[in-house]
């Protein structure tokens, strides 16, 4: 889980660096408003679909889920 954090602050402070560049170049051309406006957007759905993730992780009892695993997962996670 550790990695996927890295990788998602990776991609959040890339997503930053993008809107802080386009912040200082967009004055009033519509085609880099409407990129600005993506990214921020971007941004923000990535942020709550972490929080929500981790909300969700943190409702899921390892026990009940090693029982609701079926056959085939658990031969997949065998054979990793």
């Amino acid at each position: 889980m550790i990695s996927d954090d890295i990788t998602l602050d990776k991609l959040i402070h890339d997503i930053d660096q993008q809107i802080d560049l386009l912040n200082a170049i967009a004055a009033d051309n519509p085609i880099l408003s409407e990129q600005l406006r993506l990214l921020n957007e971007s941004r923000e759905l990535l942020l709550s679909q972490a929080l929500e993730m981790n909300r969700l992780s943190e409702l899921i009892d390892p026990d009940i889920l090693d029982e609701r695993l079926t056959i085939i997962e658990h031969q997949v996670d065998g054979s990793e």
